[in-house]
């Protein structure tokens, strides 16, 4: 019996000498294939660059925010203060430029991510508002002692969940993006940790924007129970089929209108927006202004008009109703404000509603759509630099300037105060600056949609703001100076950044026509879905 049972040990001795032996006369042939040029290495290496090209980019963007917070910690100070935003922007710059790099419009990642016009559109936003938000910040960091590693890798992440949003082809894959874009900007508004009002507000955000995310992520997963899928184009087709929306269809709708509503600071559910600005470094509010405003927009594109576009008849009305109070509400707040810096939060919900007024109207066609893309990116021009100019008077333990404070700013920075002013004309939406373009293009989808009563609404609103914009203009120019009011010395980086800002305002007024263009062209691949 022992020998029976030794026989199968000593053959399993034999196969496994057997196959070591293979193993030593195989391995010099696959040392030899390894060292031959143009063999599997190198096919797999170039498969998986093939791979990464669609969402370049956004790779070279999450590489630049780890390099950056790598650097921070091996570098003094005063070193890093001035290598980390030109590593920042220098990354950011490669993203922009990596763009006619990337391959055919199509599917990817087992059709979850999409490249087309509207990705290739968002993605230049994107990356533009975290160039100018890395541009306005060195010094005021440095005033505040505030990382600047932490503040510009923060930056660079929140703009990778920006960009996901709008590659996305499915439910999933902007849910991530969304998180990924929301969860830096609590760390932002949180960043100055020293500064109580700064962590109530960032907690205040926090506990809000979870909910709203829990919200939303309920609304998709009634969506998906409803139609089997979570790909917009599948839900749009299962839509059409079933018809008329029924009761689970309404509760789905109104779960991810909340949910976004929150992300884009629409009214009722815009009460974290004054606090968290008003409590973030300002630089820092800049780009919270407008870099989550823009990516749920191109949220809510993605998922109204592409996976929701059969029961438009059901939330145009809603969105219509949404628009109107919102850009009302933030009016008529931002009115009462004696701050700028709580000013502009307001404000920055009021032209949350003229966006939301162009998506009501989406029945309209490409011009609907089209006149979102182009208010986004005219929003972000011209609210960036309004926010960076409150940099002037950002002294610690100063909260933007009140208007008293403004008093005479054009005689003691008469271009900063140059520049204000053209940015304020712009948010009112007095030509020949790209915010009269923006609201002109929003204006004549909504009547073509049917909608002339929310047109009044938003010619009436462009009165009601231009009060409280044109009276910080006032302040500047025909008030006397305030004694005992510091300033901060302009930057060079401040002023190119400012420069830039206003002369974009202006050239794009006058000559608007390329980016309606290109607002028209990343319009078409929502529709055509």
């Amino acid at each position: 019996m022992r020998g029976a049972a030794a026989r199968p040990h000593r053959a399993a001795r034999r196969l496994s000498a057997g196959g070591d032996r293979d193993h030593r006369a195989l391995a010099p042939a696959g040392a030899a294939a390894r060292d031959r040029p143009g063999l599997p290495g190198r096919v797999q290496v170039t498969a998986f660059v093939d791979t990464l090209t669609p969402v370049l980019p956004e790779v070279i963007v999450t590489i630049t925010a780890c390099i950056v917070l790598v650097v921070d910690g091996l570098l003094p100070r005063g070193q890093s203060r001035l290598v980390l935003p030109a590593m920042t922007v220098v990354g950011l710059a490669l993203a922009f430029l990596s763009g006619p790099l990337a391959p055919p419009s199509g599917q990817y990642f087992g059709g979850f991510v999409q490249i087309d016009t509207f990705t290739t559109f968002f993605r230049a936003v994107f990356i533009v508002l975290a160039v100018f938000a890395t541009l306005v910040a060195p010094s005021y960091l440095d005033r505040r002692g505030i990382p600047p590693g932490e503040y510009y890798a923060t930056i660079c992440f929140s703009t990778v969940g920006a960009m996901t949003i709008a590659l996305s082809t499915d439910l999933i894959t902007l849910f991530v993006g969304l998180e990924l874009m929301t969860i830096p900007i609590y760390v932002l508004a949180g960043m100055q940790r020293r500064d109580r009002f700064a962590n109530e507000a960032a907690l205040k955000y926090f506990l809000l924007g979870a909910f709203s995310s829990a919200l939303l992520v309920y609304g998709f997963a009634w969506l998906y129970g409803v139609t089997g899928s979570t790909r917009y184009i599948d839900v749009a087709t299962e839509l059409q089929r079933i018809g008329l929306a029924n009761g689970p269809t309404i509760v789905a709708l109104a779960l991810v209108t909340v949910g976004l509503g929150f992300k884009a600071a629409v009214v009722p559910f815009h009460q974290w927006t004054p606090d968290a600005y008003d409590g973030a470094p300002t630089p820092a509010t800049a780009f919270m202004s407008v870099g989550p405003k823009a990516a749920a927009f191109a949220a809510i594109l993605r998922v109204l008009v592409s996976g929701l576009a059969p029961l438009q008849v059901d939330w145009s009305t809603v969105f219509a109703v949404l628009a109107a109070v919102t850009m009302t509400g933030g009016n008529i707040v931002a009115l009462a404000q004696t701050n700028t810096k709580r000013m502009l939060a307001y404000s920055s919900i009021a032209h949350t509603g003229y966006i939301l007024a162009a998506v009501a109207a989406s029945a309209a066609g490409p011009s609907a759509t089209a006149a979102v893309l182009f208010y986004v990116f005219a929003y972000g021009v011209m609210n960036l630099g309004a926010f960076a100019c409150l940099l002037y008077f950002d002294i610690e333990g100063s909260r933007g300037a009140t208007l008293e404070e403004l008093n005479g700013f054009a005689r003691r920075q008469p271009l900063g105060a140059f520049a204000f002013a053209i940015f304020l004309f712009s948010l009112t939406g007095i030509p020949p600056t790209v915010g009269f373009v923006a609201k002109f293009l929003v204006i004549q989808p909504v009547l073509d949609a049917g909608y002339a009563w929310l047109a009044v609404f938003i010619a009436l609103n462009a009165v009601l703001a231009a009060f409280y914009y044109l009276r910080v203009v006032v302040h500047m120019y025909m008030y006397d100076p305030e004694t005992g009011v510091p300033m901060v010395a302009s930057t060079r980086l401040l002023s190119a950044a400012l420069g830039l800002s206003a002369v974009a305002t202006i050239v794009l007024g006058v000559l608007p026509n390329s980016l309606y263009e290109w607002a028209l062209q990343a319009a078409n691949p929502l529709l055509r879905q």
